[in-house]
């Protein structure tokens, strides 16, 4: 997987959450910290993947596809060795 992929499934999942007002804050700021992350890392740090893998429990029950693109998030993080 690469970058490129990481960042549309970023993309995706913030789009599908973009006009959500059913998302409390503590979930909205771990998203928000999973995009910061991304964007910034540098290999040294499980961050991303333990946030993606968070997300995709939050949004199961609620956010059907937002929890499956969390969940392919995770996976390609997974792959890539984040």
């Amino acid at each position: 997987m690469s970058n490129r992929r990481l960042a549309e499934l970023l993309a995706e999942l913030n789009r599908e959450l973009e006009d959500s007002s059913e998302l409390d804050a503590e979930t909205r700021a771990l998203l928000e910290k999973l995009d910061e992350d991304i964007e910034r890392f540098t290999g040294d740090e499980a961050s991303p993947l333990e946030r993606a893998q968070q997300l995709e429990s939050r949004f199961a029950a609620e956010h059907p596809v937002a929890a499956r693109i969390a969940g392919e998030l995770a996976d390609v993080l997974a792959k890539m060795g984040i």
